[in-house]
């Protein structure tokens, strides 16, 4: 290899950015804000969860697109109460700002970047339960999800992150043909070990106030945080990805940092040889 050659990549990987490939995505079965509610000081069960879930997201160091903002889509009455809740006892509330876009034409502009908030300038996207839940998006704009899902996908992959609930998913499917969405059963919640380590505080009894109206399987790259009695998953993501490549991985910074060392070190004896 050329002298040159080695600076050059050299300062390529001393230079490289050790970022995730992608932002955090949790995909929940469950319609946790029609099963939760709140005290003055505090959200309960399906509703602390959705709390957990917008914290979670949050801290991950794979949101990388520097927007601090939660935007809600499609949701009125009692599905925009849950989600105003969840995020205002959240720790996000004081630093970050909430919005919430529903109606067709909205969410329309929304998804082509236009208006004051838009998919350009977002930082997490919240998708409600659907028909689950009192004002919950219509058919209507789950088809616009749907419609839209490789712009919500390249969202994810430029480092946005996304919490959505059981709203049938085919905006999912749309990206991941493969992934399997069984509608409804399943008895229970069980976190599993990674559900535990991305909702602390949170219990098996919060995720068991509603029933599961979607569960997953073949779920490809995505994690299992929770499942149902039966073991199938019922809430699913990844801390760093998007949809159609969850589960991105970057390469260490220490292998990476030993490798330009050693270049350095070639390049290093090749001058003293010329010398």
């Amino acid at each position: 290899m050329k002298l040159k050659n080695i600076y050059l990549l050299i300062a390529f990987l001393f230079g490289f950015n050790f970022t995730a490939l992608g932002g955090p995505i949790i995909l929940a079965g469950t319609d946790a804000d029609d099963h939760g509610g709140a005290t003055a000081t505090a959200n309960l069960t399906g509703w602390l969860f959705m709390q957990r879930v917008l914290e979670n997201l949050a801290s991950a160091a794979s949101l990388t697109n520097g927007h601090l903002n939660v935007v809600n889509l499609g949701s009125s009455g009692s599905a925009l109460n849950a989600a105003t809740s969840a995020f205002g006892f959240s720790s996000l509330a004081g630093t970050w700002s909430f919005t919430n876009i529903d109606g067709d034409a909205a969410i329309t502009d929304y998804f082509a970047g236009n208006g004051a908030v838009n998919i350009n300038n977002t930082g997490i996207i919240m998708m409600d339960s659907g028909s689950h839940v009192s004002g919950g998006s219509s058919v209507s704009e789950r088809n616009l999800f749907t419609t839209n899902a490789g712009i919500i996908d390249t969202f994810l992959a430029n480092g946005g992150g996304l919490f959505s609930q059981s709203n049938g998913y085919a905006w999912v499917n749309a990206l991941l043909p493969g992934l399997t969405i069984v509608n409804g059963g399943g008895t229970g919640a069980n976190l599993t070990a990674a559900g535990m380590a991305a909702f602390p505080g949170l219990t098996n009894g919060d995720l068991t106030s509603g029933p599961r109206h979607n569960r997953f399987s073949n779920i490809g790259g995505l994690t299992v945080l929770a499942t149902d009695n039966s073991g199938i998953a019922v809430i699913i993501g990844t801390n760093a990805g998007s949809i159609t490549n969850p589960g991105q991985t970057v390469p260490e910074p220490t292998t990476l940092a030993i490798f330009a060392l050693g270049l350095l070190g070639l390049a290093s004896r090749r001058v003293k040889k010329k010398a």
